[in-house]
């Protein structure tokens, strides 16, 4: 199992009577996935979409996401994305 990512926050959030100064990002599972498809509608923004998968996958609460610096937001979301593949998934079954 990897280590989860660690985000250093540019501007850290109050929340909880503490200053959230890092946030620890984990490895998606197909679980988090399906979570965040079934807790977002149809008509979700892409940004309601990120927000959900970031509380997901920092295990804060989407009101402490939402107060997050825009830049910060940015960098948990390229962490995320980078922990998803890229392209279409390989096909099982023999090499071609």
């Amino acid at each position: 199992m990897s280590k989860p990512k660690i985000v250093r926050l540019s501007q850290p959030i109050a929340w909880d009577g503490k200053s959230v100064t890092d946030v620890q990002v984990r490895r998606p599972k197909v679980k988090d996935l399906r979570a965040m498809e079934r807790d977002t509608t149809n008509a979700a923004s892409q940004i309601d979409q990120g927000v959900a998968m970031a509380a997901l996958l920092t295990e804060l609460p989407i009101e402490v996401i939402n107060e997050m610096d825009a830049v910060d937001f940015a960098t948990v979301s390229e962490v995320i994305a980078g922990f998803l593949p890229v392209g279409p998934v390989p096909e099982t079954g023999a090499a071609s």
